[in-house]
C-alpha cells in the first residue's frame, strides 16, 4: 500500500469506519447527510465510493475531512 491508495477493500473499510464513527454505522444516514439519492435497485455500500469521490475528490480526502471534523 502506498500513500495514495489503499490495499484491496481499503476504500470500503475506510468508508465503513467513517460511517460508524460519524453516522452511527449507517450508510443511509451518511447519504441523507450529504443529500445523495439512490436510484431504485442501487445499494448504499456500492454507491458510496463514487459519490464520495465526486464530493471530496478521494476516499482519503473524505476520511481526512471527518477525522479533522472529529477533532473540533
Amino acid at each position: 500500500m502506498n500513500e495514495t491508495t489503499y490495499g484491496q477493500g481499503g476504500d470500503q473499510q475506510a468508508i465503513s469506519r467513517v460511517a460508524k464513527a460519524h453516522f452511527g454505522g449507517s450508510h443511509k444516514a451518511m447519504f441523507e447527510f450529504h443529500g445523495w439519492v439512490l436510484e431504485p435497485g442501487q445499494q448504499y455500500m456500492h454507491q458510496a465510493a463514487p459519490r464520495i469521490v465526486a464530493t471530496y475528490g478521494s476516499v482519503r480526502a473524505f476520511e481526512a475531512h471527518f477525522a479533522a471534523e472529529g477533532k473540533k
